[in-house]
């Protein structure tokens, strides 16, 4: 039941707003910028979870920024830009590891350029087992 009422929270007007401000725009996704690929996909998935609730409508300046970025944004898997990947390493966010990677799984002859998911596992098993 709670977890549907935060769900339901996210489409309101001003939640939409924050997302963006904290989320979206904040000096961290900034200096540390995904993939816009990657942000074009999440504000995708959180525009149609807003739609499916047809009680809300979806922030202007959000929609616009979503519309402006899918525009110019080469969606392709094979991208071959640097971007940052971000990972937490507790519920708080406040310990995080930021890693500046290439897109491509494979180039340059080798595959060490992605980071790989095996490793996060382990990574994450040592947190929890120091």
């Amino acid at each position: 039941m709670e977890q549907e009422e935060n769900t339901r929270l996210l489409g309101c007007t001003r939640v939409q707003g924050d997302v963006m401000k904290t989320i979206i725009f904040h000096e961290n996704t900034i200096a540390h910028s995904p993939s816009n690929r990657y942000i074009v996909q999440f504000l995708r998935k959180y525009v149609e979870k807003i739609e499916s609730m047809s009680e809300y409508e979806l922030d202007d300046e959000m929609i616009e920024f979503y519309v402006s970025l899918s525009a110019t944004t080469n969606m392709s898997i094979m991208d071959s830009g640097m971007c940052y990947k971000t990972y937490t390493l507790d519920k708080e966010q406040y310990t995080r590891i930021v890693l500046h990677e290439h897109q491509l799984m494979i180039s340059q002859g080798t595959t060490g350029l992605l980071t790989w998911e095996a490793g996060l596992f382990l990574s994450d098993f040592f947190v929890q087992h120091p």
